[in-house]
C-alpha cells in the first residue's frame, strides 16, 4: 500500500494515462480500428484526466501535455484535414490556454486580474467547434469535454476573486518594519521550527501558502526552489508555511521537487498573526479543514535580527510569484551564518 501511495505522489500517472488515451484515439481513428468512431470522446476524457492532474503537479509536463494531448484529439476527429487545422485544432488549443495561462504567467494575471481571459479562450474554442460541427454535420461533443477542466478553474477564480480583494485591501498585519512574530511549527522533517532559532543568526524568507489544491502555489514553490541559490548566498533560511497536515506537505514538496522545509499550520495560528487570511463562504462550505479562513500566499524576508524587510503585495496577490522583487532588499540585508544547504 505504501509503495502505490510513493507511486501515485511521484508520478503523474493521470496525465500518462490521458496522454495513452489521446494517442489511441488518434491512432484509432487513422487506422479505422474497431469503435474508431468513440476516438473522439476517448482523447476527449484522456483531456480531462490531463486537467484533473494538472492541479495535483502543475509542472513543466502538465503544460506539455495539454497541449500535445489537445493536439492529438484534435487529430482525432473524423473531419477533413483542413478543418482539422483550421477550426478543431486552434479551439483544442486554446483549451489547454485556458487551463494553463493564469498558472504560467501568475506574476502578471494574479488572482483578481484579466478574468476575462479564460471565459473569453473557452469561448472562442467553443464557437469554433460549433462551427466545425454545422459545417460537417457531426457536433464534436467529444472534444467538447477538453474545455472542462479550464472552465472549471476559471469559475474557481471569478468567484475567488471579489473575496481575495476585500480580504486583502487592507494589507497584511504584519507590515515592513514590524518586528515578525515568532512561531513554533512542525516541519516535513519532523522537526519543530522557531523563527527566534535564528534570531542573530539568519535571515528568514517566509513562503506562506494556500495549501496543496492551490495551482498557483505549487508555481511559486517551483519558482522559490529555482531562485534557491540567489537566497542561499546570503545565507537566507527558506521555510514555506501552509495549512495542509504534515503527512500532505510532505507528498506536496517530493511530488513537486521542493528541497526546504514546509511547515504545517493546520491550527491556523500563524496565518492568523501575519494576517495572511481571508473569507470566502463557499470555499470554507465545501473544502475542509479552512472553517478558520482562506490563507493567501504572501512572501515575507525578514533580516536576522527579527525585522521584516519585505513582503509581497497585498494588493498585487501574484508578486508573490516573482523573487526578482525581493532581490534589491535581499542585497542590502546582512549576511547570515553559513547554512548546511541540500
Amino acid at each position: 500500500m505504501e509503495a502505490m501511495r510513493e507511486l501515485w505522489n511521484t508520478i503523474p500517472l493521470p496525465t500518462y494515462t490521458g496522454l495513452l488515451m489521446q494517442l489511441y484515439g488518434a491512432i484509432a481513428y487513422a487506422l479505422n480500428l474497431p469503435y474508431a468512431e468513440y476516438a473522439s470522446w476517448v482523447g476527449g476524457l484522456g483531456s480531462l484526466l490531463i486537467g484533473l492532474d494538472f492541479q495535483r503537479f502543475t509542472g513543466p509536463i502538465q503544460y506539455a501535455a495539454t497541449f500535445a494531448g489537445n493536439t492529438l484529439l484534435a487529430l482525432s476527429l473524423p473531419y477533413p484535414w483542413t478543418d482539422k487545422l483550421l477550426l478543431a485544432l486552434p479551439a483544442t488549443i486554446v483549451f489547454g490556454l485556458a487551463l494553463t495561462v493564469r498558472q504560467r504567467y501568475m506574476h502578471r494575471f494574479t488572482y483578481t486580474r484579466y478574468l476575462w481571459v479564460e471565459p473569453a479562450l473557452i469561448g472562442v474554442g467553443i464557437f469554433l467547434l460549433l462551427k466545425l460541427g454545422a459545417k460537417e454535420g457531426v457536433m464534436p461533443w467529444g472534444a467538447m469535454v477538453s474545455a472542462l477542466p479550464g472552465a472549471v478553474i476559471s469559475a474557481g477564480y471569478i468567484q475567488d476573486a471579489p473575496f481575495i480583494v476585500k480580504g486583502s485591501s487592507g494589507g497584511y498585519a504584519v507590515k515592513v518594519g514590524d518586528k515578525a512574530p515568532d512561531f513554533a511549527l512542525q516541519g516535513t522533517d519532523g522537526r519543530i521550527y522557531r523563527l527566534s532559532d535564528f534570531l542573530h543568526k539568519n535571515p528568514v524568507l517566509l513562503l506562506f501558502v494556500r495549501g496543496d489544491w492551490c495551482p498557483g502555489c505549487h508555481m511559486m514553490l517551483r519558482t522559490y526552489e529555482k531562485n534557491k541559490e540567489k537566497f542561499y548566498a546570503k545565507n537566507v533560511v527558506i521555510l514555506g508555511i501552509g495549512p495542509d497536515p504534515l503527512g500532505v506537505n510532505r507528498d506536496m514538496i517530493k511530488r513537486l521537487g521542493v528541497s526546504f522545509q514546509m511547515l504545517s499550520d493546520d491550527t491556523f495560528s500563524v496565518i492568523r498573526r501575519y494576517g495572511n487570511a481571508y473569507t470566502n463562504s463557499f470555499l470554507q462550505a465545501t473544502a475542509a479543514g479552512y472553517e478558520a479562513g482562506i490563507p493567501l500566499p504572501a512572501a515575507y524576508l525578514i533580516d536576522k535580527f527579527g525585522i521584516v524587510r519585505y513582503i509581497s503585495s497585498s494588493e498585487y496577490v501574484g508578486e508573490f510569484l516573482d523573487p526578482t522583487t525581493i532581490f534589491p532588499v535581499l542585497e542590502e540585508i546582512d549576511p547570515g551564518e553559513p547554512l548546511n544547504t541540500p
